[in-house]
């Protein structure tokens, strides 16, 4: 009997040593949900194109702790259905992260929480999608935001209008957290310096398909209220809709925009000379580059024959960043990952210096954004001199 014992021992010995030799062998499973048709469809591509390009380097030297890298990504056509029922599916793979959804973030980010999975890279632009109670609230946990930050945006586009509207500022925003989280933002700017923002209209959009929102109703209503300033949170399709309603209706205002107006020429190609003047901000050091993104640029756009957007930039550094993290950390369980994410600090990527705390889930802030205007004579956006 204690022969067979130690036999049996021995056996299952050996098959866990061969089950550990086997799982060190095999790719670390990384997720990716990104809308990749749909309105924010260019959105969905960059954040692939970026990630890919980050695993395609990270294997060609090594990978991470001797093991390669495989992206899985999916298509979530800005379907929440969808997206949950991906997510779900990826945990079930092993994945150690899963990034994303530019689109449906808060669906990513409430089943990080619930399957206790980190979710990084392009999270619906941070905002009240990481700090559902505002930026002085608690963080989600397991979500970390490594895209461009509506809080952010919002608050430096308030500030201008607060100097340059005095007749007032409408906004038009969709009502998903994106949107909202935008008027958030302008709502910090104007709370802070005590006055209130005189139109806040929800517009609800078609992020599926496209397809653009009649919005000669709000353009007329702005008219007759004699408001010259309105930001327009709404898709780049919509944005030139708006442009062309204005010119149709004879009325001249000045046009804000989001973080998407300008990450590729979708709104400028659309809105053609109505263009011109349409303000939004933009990563100061996407306006500045540094010879790292200078080159990632040129690589971008010979791989895949597209410009670069900082979607691609950031999604880049999120999967970059991870690497560390995974290196770094005790362990690639959840929770050692997660807390390993809130310790890294200082991280040199080709967006800028990148990091998170156990309050900063979100690695984009205002001070990290310019200002910028549309110039058709130049076809480019122009840094604004504050």
């Amino acid at each position: 009997m204690k022969t067979v014992l130690t036999g049996a021992v021995a056996t299952t010995l050996l098959s866990l040593v061969s089950t550990a030799s086997i799982a060190q062998d095999e790719p670390i499973l990384i997720g990716l949900i990104a809308g990749t048709t749909g309105a924010y469809g260019s959105t969905g591509v960059a954040v692939v194109n970026g990630a890919q390009m980050a695993v395609d380097e990270l294997n060609a030297n090594g990978g991470v702790l001797g093991r390669q890298i495989k992206l899985d990504a999916h298509n979530d056509n800005a379907d929440a259905t969808l997206s949950g029922q991906l997510f779900a599916k990826l945990v079930s793979d092993g994945a150690v992260a899963i990034a994303g959804s530019p689109d449906t973030g808060p669906v990513t980010a409430e089943l990080a929480q619930r399957h206790k999975t980190p979710n990084i890279g392009v999270v619906d632009d941070g905002g009240l999608t990481i700090y559902k109670d505002g930026p002085e609230a608690p963080p989600n946990p397991w979500s970390f935001s490594f895209g461009l930050n509506t809080f952010a945006w919002g608050e430096k586009i308030g500030e201008y209008a607060l100097k340059n509207c005095p007749g007032g500022l409408a906004v038009l925003h969709d009502p998903t957290t994106y949107g909202e989280g935008g008027f958030f933002g302008i709502k910090l700017a104007y709370d802070a310096a005590g006055e209130k923002i005189a139109v806040n209209e929800t517009i609800t959009e078609n992020w599926s398909t496209g397809a653009t929102a009649g919005l000669m109703p709000q353009v007329t209503a702005l008219k007759d209220k004699g408001i010259k300033c309105v930001d327009v949170w709404l898709t780049p399709q919509d944005q030139a809709a708006f442009v062309q309603d204005l010119r149709a209706a004879n009325y001249e205002m000045t046009v804000f925009g989001n973080d998407e107006t300008n990450a590729d020429d979708t709104f400028a190609s659309l809105a053609g000379d109505l263009a011109d003047g349409m303000i939004t901000a933009a990563l100061t050091s996407g306006l500045h580059p540094s010879p790292e993104l200078v080159a990632f640029r040129e690589a971008y756009k010979k791989q895949f024959d597209l410009e670069s957007t900082p979607f691609a930039e950031t999604s880049y550094d999120s999967i970059k960043m991870f690497a560390k993290v995974m290196e770094s950390a005790p362990s690639l369980e959840p929770d050692d990952l997660r807390m390993q994410l809130e310790k890294t600090q200082g991280y040199q990527g080709i967006t800028g210096t990148l990091g998170f705390s156990e309050k900063d889930h979100i690695t984009i802030t205002k001070d990290q954004i310019s200002l910028v205007k549309y110039d058709t004579a130049s076809k480019s956006w122009v840094e604004v001199m504050e």
